[in-house]
């Protein structure tokens, strides 16, 4: 998906291109390192799915997007994806396991409707 990110924005769809998938990937649980969701998206937006689909079969822009992502990791100093814990105090947890009380848990990946239920 970052890969496919650089490529819309080379016709001016960037920010189109992830607001679209973003609601696939978050709101309707559709992958965004799936290739169908990927090309889907890119129809969505207006790009040339055959050409987002040639793309994809190419290793263009795959070293910059790895450099990026450990340059955002070290400049950061980011170690993990949040992983939220809501309840009550004794509650049970990975890391309070006498607890007695059920948590909510939630991955910070997660989408607006388990967050909006806690």
């Amino acid at each position: 998906s970052q890969r496919m990110m650089l490529w819309a924005g080379r016709f001016g769809k960037q920010e189109e291109f992830m607001d679209a998938l973003g609601h696939r990937h978050f709101e309707q649980q559709q992958s965004a390192s799936h290739t169908a969701t990927l090309l889907e998206v890119a129809g969505e937006v207006g790009l040339d799915v055959e050409a987002a689909a040639a793309f994809l079969e190419t290793d263009e822009l795959e070293a910059y997007v790895w450099q990026s992502y450990g340059d955002t990791i070290k400049k950061h100093d980011i170690r993990a994806i949040p992983y939220f814990i809501f309840g009550p105090e004794g509650m049970w947890s990975p890391f309070r396991p006498d607890g007695e009380e059920e948590p909510i848990m939630v991955n910070g990946s997660g989408d607006a409707e388990q967050f909006l239920g806690v």
